[in-house]
């Protein structure tokens, strides 16, 4: 009869163990760069690119595909598909062309060496910049004071404004 209990046990333990390690082993995506940055604002590359990184305490997982998807908030403006690749550092946007001003944002999920796929990235994100060189309306800040005064204090440059909108989002 003991020995009836220590068997169901040491089953029991197995298969804890077993569901332990698979539950560990999930790959995960993890630090994703665009640009060899995290969230950048005034993105400029027309073509980013972006980097990331594998999670996973198994040994020997190697990553042997990804799927990267970004969208613009509202449209996917590019989709990857599935790409054999073992490349997760620097791999080049492919879709339209970027849009001025536009936050746009990124997810990427790979497939391991075992062919099981991990789970979506949790999502990043990069603004682009004024892309074309016709969108710059600005003109150069000046200082207000004469440059023969030199003992004066570096002057802050700022513009104060008001608005009667609930601000959604500022950059």
């Amino acid at each position: 009869n003991i020995l009836l209990v220590m068997k169901k046990q040491i089953h029991f333990i197995f298969i804890l163990l077993l569901f332990i390690t698979n539950v560990n082993g999930q790959t995960k995506v993890d630090s994703l760069l665009t640009e060899n940055r995290k969230n950048p604002i005034g993105l400029d590359a027309m073509q980013p690119r972006f980097t990331w990184q594998l999670i996973n305490t198994g040994r020997n997982i190697t990553q042997t595909a990804y799927e990267i998807n970004v969208n613009d908030g509202k449209n996917k403006v590019w989709q990857s598909g599935k790409v054999i690749s073992d490349s997760s550092v620097h791999v080049v946007y492919k879709g339209t062309a970027l849009q001025s001003g536009i936050r746009y944002t990124w997810q990427v999920r790979i497939w391991d060496n075992t062919g099981k796929p991990s789970a979506w990235s949790a999502p990043a994100f990069f603004y682009t910049a004024l892309l074309n060189s016709s969108e710059w309306k600005a003109k150069w800040i000046a200082p207000g004071y004469s440059e023969d005064t030199i003992m004066r204090p570096s002057p802050m440059f700022r513009k104060e404004f008001t608005t009667n909108k609930k601000i959604k989002s500022a950059v």
